[in-house]
């Protein structure tokens, strides 16, 4: 607790002793002081009361041994068993499936992160401030949003096709919500229309690669976001985060974008209605912060048939007033080109429904991003004083941006600002609201198991796409080669067909 001053035993941070990688994943979300304990000592467990442990590895037992009788120990397993799976192996779950919303009596269908990590966090989250609670300690977090916001609001345009004319109807509805836009930009659709290059460049612009698709080869994808870096510096534009095509994630793709030192990168087969996170990687987390959006875009709609732009809007609005409502992070995508270009009405609807909000940061992707690492690298403990008292005190001491702390208290919480490294708080005189701890989100989209195909398994194993040119596509490997000869078998039969 290098920085720290205080003798007496802390009640926050928790100490984590050999505990699975998803709980920190969720703890660094929330906002909890947590540090983990690397070496066992009874002297390093003198540093907090509350030491959280998992007993499907550690035995109670062998812990006690080196705590007093003021230590308070959580077994996170118990938490574990409440769950029909395991929550923290969920959380860690990088695979994807195809779910689906419902929209009047229709329903749209995207393929996203297999779990539910926003829900699978509250439980969690829940849960382990119920045991610290219930064992007399107090639960604070860092709020989610620079003071004195209560909720965030950003929009992810993908710019797909090289229809400047779309873009161009797209920027004039844009114009209510530019301060939180961010524009994800593939250079092939764009690298040759100068004026959309240029109104990009005085906007939050990103990367969405040169080609319009990730690859199953982590050397294919290191050339395709080089190639996109590259057109985007050559307009200006310094990317520092990424969104994958059809929200694909790989650790491969992760480790390109370590390589580039992207900072963030937004992938919903990963995770979607969320609080950003770091993904881990197996054996560390990844240094590439994931930011998560609502994965439902009006292509959706128009797949399952419904193509107005003001039924688009209504649930798109409706999404994202439920989330700001429960204070947390409302990300909205959709797409310009041959869509919101030509549908100004879902704009209008999602401007008005952030700026009939209170409280909502506004903010580009960058912006989220920065913020949340910043964040991130806080240390700071809460240490109890007499009288339902407590000190909160920060190490390193930095003000870049307001902050806010939050008390939980039952379903009740309450909100005061950060004024300095060492602030003292009577608990009892404090003003608390209560909690909405995601109570008014709609529930997570049903998941579908659709049965194995065999066309399906060949696309997989040959990396089937159709946007990078014959010519580009490396003959080195056997999957390579045959998509190179399917592709060039495709294009005879277009062509016998054309005459």
């Amino acid at each position: 607790m290098k920085g720290f001053f205080s003798p007496i035993p802390a009640a926050l941070p928790l100490l984590l002793w050999k505990t699975p990688p998803g709980l920190e994943q969720v703890l660094a979300q929330e906002g909890v002081p947590f540090e983990v304990v690397r070496d066992a000592h009874p002297f390093v467990f003198r540093g907090s009361r509350y030491i959280v442990f998992d007993g499907r590895v550690t035995p109670r037992a062998t812990l006690a041994s080196m705590l007093t009788a003021e230590h308070v120990a959580i077994d996170v397993d118990a938490i574990r068993r409440e769950e029909l799976s395991d929550p923290f192996a969920s959380l860690l779950d990088t695979r994807a499936t195809r779910a689906s919303w419902p929209v009047g009596f229709h329903r749209v269908s995207e393929r996203v992160a297999r779990r539910p990590r926003a829900s699978i966090r509250r439980r969690v989250v829940g849960r382990l401030r119920s045991a610290v609670t219930a064992a007399g300690g107090a639960w604070v977090r860092l709020a989610p949003f620079p003071y004195p916001y209560r909720s965030a609001f950003s929009f992810r345009a993908d710019l797909d096709e090289p229809v400047p004319e779309d873009y161009l109807r797209f920027a004039a509805a844009r114009e209510p919500l530019a301060d939180c836009c961010t524009h994800f930009v593939s250079t092939h659709a764009y690298s040759h229309h100068p004026a959309v290059l240029r109104d990009l460049g005085a906007h939050d612009a990103q990367s969405h690669g040169h080609f319009h698709h990730v690859y199953r080869d982590a050397e294919a994808n290191r050339v395709n976001l080089e190639r996109a870096h590259r057109i985007l510096a050559g307009w200006g534009i310094e990317a520092t985060g990424f969104a994958a095509p059809h929200g694909r994630w790989s650790p491969g793709l992760d480790d390109v974008m370590e390589d580039f030192g992207y900072r963030y990168s937004s992938d919903f087969q990963l995770g979607y209605d969320d609080y950003p996170f770091f993904p881990w990687k197996g054996d560390r987390f990844s240094r590439v912060l994931q930011i998560p959006v609502h994965p439902v875009c009006e292509g959706l709609f128009i797949e399952a048939g419904i193509g107005e732009g003001q039924v688009i809007g209504d649930y798109l609005a409706s999404v994202v007033e439920a989330r700001l409502s429960a204070g947390e992070l409302a990300v909205a995508y959709g797409h310009p080109e041959r869509r919101l270009g030509r549908m100004p009405e879902v704009m209008a609807a999602l401007a008005r429904v952030v700026e009939e909000s209170s409280l909502v940061w506004r903010a580009t992707f960058t912006s989220i991003a920065r913020w949340w690492r910043w964040r991130a690298e806080r240390r700071w403990l809460v240490i109890p004083r007499e009288a339902g008292r407590i000190e909160i005190q920060f190490s390193d001491w930095d003000d870049e941006y307001p902050m806010a702390v939050e008390i939980h208290r039952g379903a009740f919480s309450a909100s005061i600002p950060v004024t300095g490294p060492r602030m003292i708080l009577s608990l009892g005189n404090l003003v608390y609201e209560r909690s909405n701890d995601g109570a008014e989100l709609p529930e997570p989209p049903m998941i579908e198991r659709p049965a194995p195909s065999l066309k399906n398994a060949v696309r997989a194993a040959i990396d089937w796409e159709t946007v990078t040119p014959l010519g580009e596509i490396p003959a080195t490997t056997l999957p390579n080669r045959v998509k190179r000869g399917l592709r060039w078998w495709k294009h005879r039969q277009g062509r016998a067909r054309a005459s």
